[in-house]
């Protein structure tokens, strides 16, 4: 099987990974918390969820936290199919978050699924008029 067709592996194409889709995600997504994770939301328009990591110098030294993205990256690999399509997840670990795959899967599952329910009540709220209309003087030249 070529990588491309196995569903398990975790290519390029569900990582967010510029500074630009970041940003896009920290400015205009949803955000929501457990005990473990905080997971912050953007639908990105794209057949399949992609993941980032966002894990602090609070979450240990640098041997706890590559190990932590191990093993978040291992959890969002496994539950693809559990998680819905066509978002940005980005994922920040608390400074105590457990190592253990089972409370991390259960985690960013139940988080996934509050923030597209999120994301739908948000969609139907009526968005409110651009305040900068065609009639703003740009730039103090008049």
């Amino acid at each position: 099987m070529t990588s491309s067709r196995h569903p398990l592996k975790f290519p390029p194409m569900v990582r967010v990974r510029s500074r630009l889709d970041f940003a896009a995600v920290y400015e205009r997504g949803v955000r929501i918390s457990d005990g473990c994770l905080t997971l912050i939301v953007l639908p990105n328009d794209r057949p399949t969820s992609r993941l980032g990591l966002a894990v602090s110098k609070r979450c240990g030294n640098a041997v706890r936290r590559n190990r932590l993205k191990r093993r978040l990256r291992e959890v969002f690999r496994q539950s693809r199919a559990d998680l819905p399509t066509g978002l940005d997840l980005v994922v920040q670990p608390r400074a105590d978050t457990p190592l253990k795959l089972e409370v991390l899967r259960q985690s960013l599952i139940s988080l996934a699924k509050r923030t597209t329910r999120k994301l739908a009540a948000r969609s139907r709220e009526p968005q409110p008029e651009s305040a900068a209309g065609g009639d703003s003087i740009v730039g103090g030249a008049s």
